[in-house]
């Protein structure tokens, strides 16, 4: 089946053959991007910006041999903004995108973009906006879907989409109702799993539509957005091609013409596969904020064994906010040690450092478990404050192995009442410098923390691949400087689907 990627944006020049050849290997037909800049994304572009970007978006889509469409993108705010639509129509631009520059501040109206709409409709084009559902306060000019279902709702005759469905989807559920010209797309973000499946309940799926936002995503996690949901084979061919191919006009012809280019492109060669019968980001039982979808530690490690795997290294959710975390690890224990000793399942206790009896902690957990966790992320706490150096000494004196948290999910969309804090790349080289001989796995690290991590040299300090599967080329980047055994598959269960990372680091490394 041909997949359409609605949702994507044109990469700098040196990277326009690295775009198909990606779109190529995971089997992606037929691309629309956007342009929101050269060098950067200004958030309020000029005229001079706009030419620049949409003369670059067209430019892209020649050189893609048809594996590529445009949407010309607008600034409401400037005076011109007409003329340039126009010259974007006359070069093919296939539809408008509307990023954040939609109003000058939070809260102010949305006047300017009802001409826009009123152009889009009159011109039958359809409008792609951004929408987005932030923790902290939305950025000046952006909006979110409720704001986008009521631009909707003043426009019943025009085809619009919702960008990323707020991206915080959970709380896209019920705005877009009783619109059915109000499309979302699912791009960006992490694939959490459980999104599809919520939009198709809330929306169905004639109004949703597959996007990657590449390649500030991978093509991969957000496929497997699609692939992982339980869904119909019919769901899947509305939101992965026959939505976006309806709403943008595509015909089987263009589509036809993009798979004789891409069958021309050279493959992308093979890259070494990380370890793929361990994983090293697992939660048993339901987070605080998140149910998992296997109830029970027999059901995991009956999945864990489907999936192939020989160890997961596992934290129990009922301790991540715990007040009384001793008790919990004695529960997870127990717990654990009544499953057939051919479980995959390898507990890990929940240590705080800063705790006044951690001391306590760390000596019942070395009873027990054969590793600690610990989440400077979730538990507010510095990884280079002196005042945790003793516990790090302690763990590395008695062998006590330690998997460090430095996040979880995405912090633009943390739980309201939680109080997370983002780990620093000061305090994370900080932690590097001093850290005592042991052996340490580093969870939720992005590229730059990978790249910090892994150019020390030492042995003793591995990282799960979580976040370089998100980004295009992140971790071709990885496995091409450094050795793959210190990079290690991590799901991020329940967030994720079990095997969604698996997939993903199987497809970006061509296997």
């Amino acid at each position: 089946m041909s997949i359409i990627d609605m949702h994507t944006h044109v990469p700098p020049a040196s990277r326009w053959l690295e775009f198909r050849r990606e779109m190529q290997r995971h089997n992606i037909t037929l691309s629309l991007c956007s342009s929101l800049g050269l060098d950067d994304w200004p958030q309020f572009p000029d005229s001079v910006q706009l030419r620049q970007a949409n003369a670059q978006a067209a430019e892209f889509c020649v050189h893609s041999g048809g594996m590529l469409l445009w949407l010309a993108y607008i600034n409401p705010l400037n005076a011109d903004w007409r003329a340039e639509l126009e010259l974007c129509l006359a070069q093919g631009c296939r539809g408008i995108k509307l990023w954040i520059s939609l109003r000058r501040e939070n809260f102010a109206s949305l006047s300017a973009v009802h001409a826009v709409l009123e152009a889009a409709l009159e011109l039958n084009l359809p409008v792609l906006i951004h929408t987005f559902h932030r923790s902290d306060a939305l950025l000046p000019g952006e909006i979110s879907l409720a704001e986008f279902a009521q631009l909707a709702s003043e426009f019943p005759a025009l085809q619009m989409i919702g960008a990323h469905a707020g991206c915080n989807w959970h709380q896209a559920i019920g705005l877009l109702d009783g619109l059915p010209n109000a499309y979302v797309d699912i791009s960006g973000g992490m694939p959490e799993a459980g999104m599809l499946e919520a939009l198709l309940a809330d929306l169905g799926a004639e109004r949703i539509m597959f996007g990657s936002d590449a390649l500030g995503r991978s093509f991969g996690s957000q496929l497997a957005k699609v692939f992982f949901a339980r869904c119909t084979q019919e769901e899947r061919a509305l939101v992965l091609k026959l939505n976006a191919q309806r709403v943008f006009n595509i015909s089987e012809t263009e589509l036809s013409r993009a798979r004789q280019s891409a069958a021309k492109l050279p493959a992308l060669p093979k890259l070494p596969l990380p370890e793929q019968q361990e994983d090293h980001f697992i939660f048993a039982e339901d987070l605080p904020f998140k149910r998992a979808a296997l109830e029970g530690l027999a059901a995991l490690s009956e999945a864990l064994q489907s999936a192939g795997l020989k160890r997961a290294y596992c934290v129990n959710g009922n301790s991540v906010y715990s007040l009384d975390t001793m008790q919990e690890n004695r529960f997870f224990a127990a717990a654990a040690a009544s499953l057939p000793d051919t479980t995959p399942l390898f507990p890990l206790a929940t240590l705080l450092p800063g705790a006044y009896n951690w001391r306590a902690q760390l000596h019942q957990a070395q009873q027990d478990f054969g590793g600690g966790w610990v989440s400077p992320y979730l538990h507010a706490w510095r990884l280079d404050d002196e005042r945790q150096a003793e516990f790090f000494a302690a763990c590395a004196e008695a062998g006590f192995p330690l998997w460090i948290n430095l996040r979880l999910h995405d912090w633009r969309f943390r739980p309201a009442g939680s109080a997370p804090r983002a780990v620093s790349q000061a305090e994370l080289l900080g932690f590097l410098a001093q850290a005592p001989p042991g052996a340490y796995v580093f969870q939720g690290a992005n590229k730059t923390e990978v790249e910090a991590i892994l150019s020390t040299q030492r042995e003793d300090l591995r990282c799960e691949c979580s976040r370089l599967l998100d980004g295009t080329g992140l971790l071709d980047e990885m496995l091409g400087r450094f050795d793959p055994d210190r990079l290690l598959l991590g799901s991020e269960y329940p967030l994720r689907e079990l095997g969604c990372n698996a997939y993903c680091l199987k497809k970006q490394t061509g296997f």
